[in-house]
């Protein structure tokens, strides 16, 4: 009798640890554990094992889900970015839709900064993730921005082709490095301002003079 006993209290524990969890549980575990791992070791040094043990699954039913790293790192982090920017700019399709063109550009800047604030995880488990080029797993990073580069470049080349003028430096640089000044308030914060922590509002308006300045296009 004691015997039955004592293999209840072992068994009760295990028993509760196996419940059955839904798909939708398992994948979100996957999926968040998954995110978190890629964005603090990048993508080269998290392991499937280690997301699984985070996850509290079993590495087998997380290649049952996703295959391989690869897939995995695709499924949870450059799709939902690529959703992520697509709604973004059907949410803001022209920045010369309404105000003046410093005014929009502002408003923009704004806007980016407020998306990069809120999906910082992802955004940052996709800079640590491997480059489109070199990438031998098949998984892709910031290549989901080509789109929302060439849109913007073009945005800014027909207010000075309106204008009749001609941009002092390369918008295809310009762009890139607005946007890259923007993440970088975001994701670089820390290693920026290692002594003090700067007012967000402020943060913000600066980059919005920054950008204006060099972005916003011909002057009226």
């Amino acid at each position: 009798m004691k015997a039955k006993e004592a293999a209840a209290k072992i068994d009760g524990p295990a028993r509760q640890r196996r419940k059955r969890r839904s798909r939708e549980d398992v994948v979100q575990r996957i999926r968040e554990a998954a995110r978190q791992l890629f964005a603090e070791r990048g993508y080269a040094a998290a392991t499937t094992r280690e997301i699984a043990r985070l996850a509290d699954v079993s590495e087998t039913l997380l290649f049952r889900y996703y295959g391989d790293k690869a897939t995995l790192f695709s499924e949870v982090v450059t799709e939902p970015f690529q959703k992520l920017m697509d709604d973004f700019v059907q949410r803001n399709p022209d920045p010369k839709f309404t105000g003046t063109r410093e005014e929009d550009t502002r408003r923009f800047t704004r806007q980016v900064f407020e998306l990069f604030e809120a999906n910082e995880e992802m955004f940052r488990a996709l800079m640590a993730g491997p480059r489109v080029s070199g990438g031998n797993d098949g998984a892709s990073g910031f290549a989901g921005l080509s789109a929302f580069f060439h849109e913007s470049v073009d945005q800014v080349s027909a207010l000075y082709e309106a204008a009749g003028m001609e941009p002092s430096f390369d918008l295809r640089i310009g762009v890139r490095l607005g946007f890259g000044m923007i993440a970088s308030s975001v994701l670089m914060r820390d290693s920026l301002f290692p002594d003090w922590t700067p007012d967000r509002n402020a943060m913000i308006h600066a980059l919005e003079e920054l950008v204006a300045r060099s972005l916003a296009g011909p002057a009226d």
